[in-house]
């Protein structure tokens, strides 16, 4: 306890951050601190154009529910998927089709100042031949915020998770061996703060994470050695040059300790970034920044991980129907196996969004994925390709339907999968 208090005291040092937990409800009302003050970052509004995916016309987009002082999104989702490569193999390929029901809430109080709010959702995933695959998930968030100013606020969130693991994941266990997905519980706490003036936007925050994860039947080590406790610790500014453009940078560290003595797989690194902020009049919106990273592994006969990179999410707009995206990032992350401690991803993608209708959007998007695992020097590549559509026949009834395919470029897993999906959302 005495690391966590550490990173409390520090994380009020720093001042501020909107990064957030992993949403645990559809469309939650949680994005970490806000300021409502006019002269608070007017110069960082990004409103000239409104994505494909978000255009809102009255008497067809959902209307939360009233509750007193509260306001709500229920969301009722069912949903079939028919994969044709079950366990991610290249060999015995194995199908099915999984029946899904999640219904999820999030809530939020309405008050002129400070909100409290909840999220919380249950999936239930059930297949139809593969029965001990079927399994129900759960998670719960409370949030709040105290407006300490008209330009200064302070946020924070509670979270508990109980998930099954993705064989999409980097940990994902894949194969025909792997007679279950990986359950894990994630247990985290973070705080993060705003100040902001008409020019100026400063951030920070901490967050405390804990994860535990459950052994496999037939799975031929222990999901132990994966058990681990992080604290993550960042800063970031903001300067406007003119309404258009915006300097930024920013600093994070991350330290991650796994409670089995055994693995010797503790790493800590801090990652830099600066780049600029930008909404132009030639119909671009988005973040690019360079980065460079320093990981230090605590096994000394692993070697130090220094690596430069880009992230970057641009929009364009090419007309007011149709919003296309680039997007880019690189992290080190847990390996999910024995033979290796870590390892380094690259991601990046292209996305395409267009309003046919008023109540048909159509997506679709293709990602890329490098992983290089250390110290085995294994490496995937991993390539998704979606496309999608959603139909809004109403304020309370949407449809979703979508094919992926997914391709994995590997020595040790490869693989290929064709998945079809369809879902109703229901929003009472």
């Amino acid at each position: 306890m005495s690391k966590y208090t550490s990173a409390a005291i520090a994380a009020l040092m720093l001042s501020s951050s909107t990064y957030a937990f992993a949403q645990v409800a559809d469309r939650s009302y949680y994005s970490g601190a806000t300021v409502s003050a006019p002269d608070a970052g007017a110069f960082f509004v990004r409103n000239r154009y409104t994505a494909a995916n978000a255009h809102s016309y009255p008497g067809i987009d959902p209307v939360p529910v009233r509750l007193g002082a509260f306001e709500a999104r229920p969301i009722l989702l069912v949903s079939a998927v028919s994969t044709s490569n079950v366990f991610l193999t290249d060999v015995n390929e194995t199908s099915d089709t999984v029946l899904a029901i999640q219904p999820s809430i999030s809530a939020a109080s309405t008050w002129s100042r400070h909100r409290i709010g909840f999220d919380a959702s249950v999936r239930h995933e059930e297949y139809l031949d593969l029965g001990n695959q079927s399994a129900t998930e759960y998670g719960v968030r409370g949030f709040g915020q105290v407006d300490v100013a008209s330009n200064f606020a302070v946020a924070g969130s509670v979270t508990h998770q109980n998930q099954r693991e993705s064989r999409l994941s980097i940990g994902g266990q894949t194969g025909a061996t792997a007679a279950e997905r990986v359950e894990f519980d994630t247990t985290g706490a973070e705080a993060n703060a705003l100040y902001a003036t008409d020019r100026l936007r400063l951030r920070g925050r901490i967050g405390v994470t804990e994860r535990d994860y459950s052994d496999v039947p037939g799975v031929p080590f222990s999901q132990d050695l994966r058990d681990q406790e992080a604290v993550t610790i960042s800063a970031d500014a903001q300067y406007a040059i003119t309404r258009d453009w915006a300097i930024v940078g920013g600093i994070t560290s991350v330290d991650r300790d796994y409670t089995d003595p055994a693995s010797n797989r503790d790493i800590s690194g801090i990652t830099y970034r600066a780049g600029v902020n930008f909404e132009l009049p030639v119909n671009l919106r988005g973040q690019v920044t360079g980065q460079f990273q320093d990981f230090d592994p605590e096994d000394p006969t692993l070697e130090d991980i220094e690596r430069t990179g880009l992230n970057a999410s641009v929009q364009w707009f090419p007309t007011e129907l149709t919003t296309a995206n680039v997007f880019a990032s690189q992290s080190v992350s847990d390996a999910g196996n024995t033979a290796d401690a870590n390892v380094e991803v690259t991601r990046y993608g292209v996305g395409l969004d267009h309003e046919l209708l008023r109540t048909l959007v159509l997506t679709s998007r293709i990602s890329f994925e490098n992983r290089e695992f250390n110290p085995s020097n294994r490496e995937d590549d991993l390539t998704v390709f979606n496309v999608g559509a959603n139909w809004k026949l109403n304020p309370n009834v949407q449809i979703r339907g979508g094919y992926t395919y997914a391709s994995q470029d590997s020595t040790v897993n490869p693989f290929d999968d064709h998945t079809f999906s369809i879902a109703i959302r229901f929003f009472p």
